[in-house]
């Protein structure tokens, strides 16, 4: 399911609209999608609810959707959460995938995936963006940010996971 597709089905389900209208202070604030080549995953969709500084997940699927419990934000203390610009996805997440395994390929061909993460978000340094993870069978991560509206790769790095590891 593309996520234009999971956006609509949210948006048009009975749950989400009598959730929303209730909370008004909300906005999209990022769509997460773990990737599986083996398996169909579901679009998690979460809204930042700017009065409790929480959010709110909904789990869009074919024949899903599941409202999440309200949990805390994962960020650091003195960031803002921003809405991402629906209008800034002018390019389906398929053929964004697609480039990112294009340039995977490329640029790191001794880099073999063994898991994808996709998040769209709105970050500071970029704007709306794809934040595309993937974790290699040598632990490491390659990530790359991708542009939503014309799928030009911001940019690129390749670290080993032992460096996220505090000493």
């Amino acid at each position: 399911m593309e996520l234009n597709q999971a956006l609509k089905k949210l948006n048009e389900s009975k749950e989400f609209k009598e959730w929303s209208s209730k909370n008004k202070d909300t906005f999209l604030s990022y769509a997460f999608k773990m990737l599986d080549e083996h398996k169909k995953v579901p679009w998690q969709l979460g809204f930042y609810h700017k009065a409790t500084d929480k959010i709110i997940t909904f789990i869009v699927d074919d024949g899903l959707l599941e409202m999440k419990e309200e949990e805390e934000v994962f960020k650091k203390p003195d960031m803002a959460v921003k809405q991402i610009n629906i209008e800034k996805l002018k390019i389906p997440f398929n053929q964004i995938f697609k480039k990112a395994e294009e340039f995977k390929k490329k640029e790191y061909p001794k880099e073999l995936v063994s898991r994808t993460i996709a998040i769209l978000q709105n970050l500071k340094e970029y704007g709306t963006i794809w934040n595309i993870t993937c974790i290699t069978r040598t632990f490491k991560t390659l990530n790359m940010k991708v542009n939503p509206e014309n799928g030009k790769i911001m940019h690129h790095s390749v670290e080993s996971l032992m460096s996220f590891i505090k000493k």
